[in-house]
This record gives C-alpha cells, structure tokens and sequence, in this order.
C-alpha cells in the first residue's frame, strides 16, 4: 500500500508546480473551471455564493466573481477575524475588497466592518491538492476547514488544475471532505447529492 507523502512536503510540491505554470495555461483552465462551475445546478439555484479571493497562481477567482455578481447573486468573501477564523463578509464589487497583510495571506479583503454573510449556500474553496473523493490539502492553517465544519449544510466545492487530483493525501481527523471539485477536464462528485 502507498503511503501518502507527509503534507509539508506535498505543499512545497504543489505550490512550485503551481508556480511554473504559464499565464496562458492557467487562463486557459481558469476558463475552462469557470465553464464547468457556473453550470452546476447548485451553484444555479443558490442566492448566496462565499468564495475565496485567487492567488496569482491558483484558478482565477476574479472575472467569477464578476459573474456570480451579474447573475444577481449575493457574493462573500473571506477575512480571517483575530481569532484565526475565516468570517465570509459581503461584498457588492470588486471595488470593496482592499490589501490585506500577512494574517490575511496578503490576499485582497473586505473590509472588516462590511456584513458577515451568515449562512452561504455555496462555498467554494481553494486547495494545494485534492483527491477524488473530496480530500483536500490545504496551506497549513486549518481555516477552511474549521469555516466547512462550521457551516456543514453549505455546500462545498474546490476549485483545481488538472494535475492537481492526486490518488491519496494525509489526512487528520479535522479536515473536511469537498462535496464536489471543478477542474479544466471534468466535474467529480464526491458525496452523494440529495434528488
């Protein structure tokens, strides 16, 4: 049986393969994931979408947002709080996002007076890795999956380049399962949907 590599040194794996991908390549499945997703019946049918705001190596996040927006959504984003966790604060354009420093991975954010959105019907979250069945390797900090198991009725959905579906990850006993992952090739579905 193979054991999966320790996770420190899938992260270092991942995010140096992440890096030397060229702005076509990952435009172009950028493209091809905001394709499959915005055709997902439960993105369709939700009012209330929480996404994260992209890295500049990860599946771009920012014309999606552009779209949830157009399509009359109510669109959150998360800011961590000084207690580590992830809160989804509502923003209504791309102009209410501001720089955050390193406690908030010097990613864009809400600004932290802006409304909390309490009960997103969709989340969708980033990874470093993810396996078929709704395993997901994160940057080391746990928020997301304290965030997922704190709204354990939103449905989650992870966003990845092809390469990045692996056939095994380390897993403890707090990280959370995806419901579903959006690639550039396909949609997999890893737990089993309700009708």
């Amino acid at each position: 049986m193979n054991h999966p590599k320790p996770k420190a040194q899938l992260r270092a794996e991942m995010k140096a393969r992440r890096a030397a991908m060229s702005g076509q390549a990952m435009l172009s499945a950028t493209e091809s994931i905001h394709e499959h997703l915005l055709g997902l019946d439960q993105l369709l049918k939700a009012r209330r979408v929480f996404t994260y705001v992209s890295s500049q190596t990860e599946p771009g996040t920012y014309t999606l947002i552009q779209e949830l927006f157009e399509d009359g959504k109510r669109v959150s984003i998360p800011r961590i709080d000084p207690e580590g966790l992830i809160q989804a604060h509502v923003i209504t354009s791309l102009d209410d996002l501001q720089p955050g420093g390193p406690d908030q991975f010097n990613l864009p954010v809400p600004a932290p007076d802006t409304t909390i959105e309490p009960h997103p019907e969709v989340a969708i979250v980033p990874g470093l890795a993810f396996t078929r069945t709704g395993q997901r390797l994160g940057m080391g900090g746990g928020h997301y999956d304290r965030y997922l198991a704190q709204h354990p009725d939103t449905f989650s959905v992870g966003l990845c380049y092809d390469w990045q579906l692996v056939e095994d990850l380390p897993v403890e006993p707090h990280d959370k399962l995806v419901d579903v992952i959006v690639c550039p090739g396909s949609v997999i579905r890893c737990s089993v949907l309700p009708g």
